[in-house]
């Protein structure tokens, strides 16, 4: 069973949720509230593959606003990989990255339609959390779990992916190389040929000894 998560396949299995998929394998999608749907971080975008996920939950259903659902879209900590099959999402952060290398004048409606649904969805959502909290479903062992294997995985993320996914991190290698002179030190996403591109042109760029 794979789930593609931003164009990253994940090997996952049936009866895992999408946030359980993405941490094991590193993706990127939110961890904040340790998968107990109070925080909407893990918002994904079925792009493919919606009939092999479970129906929405009580909990999705109380978070999400009708356009949200009606745009595909799931909580990843709630949402279930239900049979076999090929799951294809889009996570929250990997589109505003897209859309902010591919239209950035487009972030402010998406910001703006962001802001509709939570103040939207704020009264039942709150009652929801009210109501998980009163039957003791926020307390328990097994929410602690996935509060530190969620921790866990934020840190597996940022160490293998943060390179690949700074903002402008083209924009900064390009500037690097084209120094004069050399930086006392390698920025993470930068590459040898960035390197050898700066020292060769410190030695171009050196004076001549004087006779």
């Amino acid at each position: 069973m794979n789930v593609i998560i931003n164009d990253k396949i994940c090997t996952s299995s049936v009866g895992q949720t999408l946030g359980k998929s993405a941490r094991l394998n590193h993706s990127h999608v939110g961890y904040i509230c340790g998968g107990n749907g109070v925080c909407q971080a893990c918002y994904v975008t079925v792009q493919d593959g919606a009939d092999c996920l479970a129906p929405l939950t009580d909990v999705e259903k109380a978070f999400l606003s009708p356009r949200q659902i009606a745009a595909s879209g799931r909580m990843a900590c709630q949402a279930t990989i239900a049979k076999e099959g090929m799951v294809k999402v889009l996570s929250r952060p990997e589109e505003v990255r897209r859309i902010l290398f591919s239209n950035p004048l487009a972030l402010f409606s998406y910001g703006a339609e962001m802001g509709r649904d939570t103040l939207q969805q704020i009264v039942p959502g709150i009652s929801n959390l009210i109501g998980r909290i009163v039957k003791g479903e926020m307390g328990s062992k097994d929410a602690l779990g996935d509060l530190m294997e969620s921790v866990s995985g934020a840190i597996g993320l940022v160490v293998e992916t943060l390179p690949n996914y700074l903002p402008f991190k083209e924009q900064i290698t390009g500037l690097i190389g084209n120094l004069p002179v050399q930086l006392p030190f390698q920025l993470p996403f930068s590459t040898p040929q960035t390197t050898e591109s700066v020292i060769g042109r410190v030695k171009i760029m050196a004076p001549a000894p004087k006779a």
